[in-house]
């Protein structure tokens, strides 16, 4: 009789015992693109450097490692992104270079996005985005010609 008590014991303590948070579970599901389109900025409004900034962590956010290579690709292309494939192997080339351009008010606006492919195996290593202004006899980014 006196081992029910001890069991019921172990049977407590066991019960109150923390256990972690999410254990061992199947593999992460890979990355998906957001639903809402590509967020180009405020680029009418800002200066070259703010839409730069704002323009990268765009792409930073929504092209994330893990995702499937041709889907970044398409979704670009949804934005009327013009994408091929790298022809330049030297250092470290992204694998697509996806380009869009606008002119407007006598400014040519330039983004790009650059797509790096993780060991050959069609997934996204990581993305780059580029942004360039130019006006009348500007140079990079509405800088001195």
């Amino acid at each position: 009789m006196k081992s029910i008590p001890i069991v019921l014991s172990a049977a407590f303590l066991a019960a109150c015992a923390t256990l972690p948070a999410g254990g061992p579970g199947g593999p992460a599901a890979a990355p998906t693109l957001p639903s809402t389109p590509l967020e180009m900025g405020d680029w009418r409004h800002v200066g070259a450097e703010q839409e730069l900034a704002a323009f990268e962590g765009a792409v930073e956010h929504r092209y994330v490692a893990g995702l499937d290579l041709s889907a970044a690709s398409a979704d670009l292309r949804r934005a009327q992104f013009t994408c091929t494939a790298n022809q330049d192997t030297r250092g470290d080339p992204p694998a697509q270079i996806c380009r869009k351009t606008l002119t407007e008010a006598g400014c040519t606006h330039t983004w790009q996005v650059h797509l790096w492919d993780h060991a050959g195996d069609a997934k996204l290593a990581r993305s780059r985005g580029l942004y360039d202004r130019r006006c009348g006899g500007d140079g990079l980014l509405g800088g001195p010609g």
